[in-house]
């Protein structure tokens, strides 16, 4: 039965992504260590800036984490109480990834309004050393997401992405914030600085939540237009009507669709010739593999009266 199964499957529930757990593994040894250094110098120096940024690359070890454990369940096979695999994982990890995002903005934010109120003293020659560290760092880490994304399109690699343009730019914050508390002795630039940066970050955390949830409510993904494909669809011979239509992804780059064709024998000599011909059409000029179509016939299932009302 299980080979019957396999045989009969033509589209698998799993993904391969080689290149995607090399880039998280990477990113997440060279995270580890500036995480522990930056969390050091910003105590040290007693910079809003440096904790933060450390907390937030705190957050993206975790989230590398997850994202790492996500890609190796998407290697798993569908078990009988799992048919689609684990491949919903992936984006259940990027919803919980840019919802760390959002709440450490609003953390750092808090703390910058506490710090504005009551400004304190920072040590600034150790902080430039650390931030122009973790420049270099968030550039190198950036560059190797970027790449792996041309390779392989990977919803966490995405949010990984995010965190660490938002480490980027909370690096050349701290550079600004150092040289202008040089020049103005202003210790509240600090604060205000982080909060900035926490804005941008609070921003990629919602873009992220946002793409994730579309994909969790099972929404038409965005390349598609159902209207156009029903048309498509109805224009092969013999194809009365469509309804029951649903498209949604189970992960990225993994669309299913359903529908019941309805079609009539007056119309069509082989229903299965027919429908064979609406699946190839959703392969070839959709790229719609996974495709289940459920033959309806328009005297046996008693629905012609309803659907020559609507014609007359």
């Amino acid at each position: 039965m299980d080979e019957q199964i396999k045989y009969f499957h033509h589209v698998e529930h799993r993904k391969f992504q080689s290149n995607s757990k090399l880039t998280l593994w990477l990113s997440f040894a060279i995270t580890l260590i500036f995480t522990i250094v930056e969390f050091v110098g910003g105590i040290y120096t007693n910079s809003l800036a440096l904790l933060s940024d450390s907390f937030h690359m705190l957050s993206d070890v975790l989230a590398l984490g997850l994202s790492m454990l996500a890609i190796y369940f998407a290697r798993k096979k569908p078990t009988k109480n799992y048919t689609y695999g684990f491949l919903r994982l992936e984006i259940i990890v990027a919803f919980l990834n840019g919802l760390a995002l959002i709440i450490i903005s609003l953390g750092i934010m808090y703390e910058g309004i506490v710090r504005i109120i009551k400004p304190q003293p920072v040590e600034s020659g150790t902080m430039l050393f650390i931030a122009i560290l973790g420049l270099v760092v968030n550039i190198v880490l950036t560059l190797i997401l970027v790449k792996s994304l041309k390779k392989e399109n990977n919803v966490n690699v995405q949010s990984a992405l995010w965190h660490f343009m938002g480490d980027l730019l909370n690096s050349i914050g701290v550079i600004i914030a150092v040289v202008l508390i040089h020049f103005t002795g202003l210790d509240i630039i600090d604060p205000s600085i982080s909060i900035v940066i926490s804005l941008v970050i609070l921003n990629g955390g919602y873009k992220i939540i946002k793409n994730a949830l579309k994909i969790l409510m099972e929404s038409v993904p965005e390349e598609y237009n159902t209207d156009e494909i029903i048309v498509s669809m109805k224009e092969i011979n013999g194809v009365i009507d469509i309804h029951e239509f649903h498209l949604w992804n189970i992960t990225t780059n993994h669309s299913s669709l359903s529908a019941h064709v309805v079609l009539s024998d007056k119309y069509v000599d082989s229903p299965y010739k027919t429908i064979n011909e609406v699946s190839n059409l959703l392969k070839d000029k959709y790229g719609l593999e996974h495709v289940t179509l459920q033959i309806e016939n328009i005297e046996l299932n008693h629905l012609e009266e309803d659907y020559f009302k609507q014609y007359k």
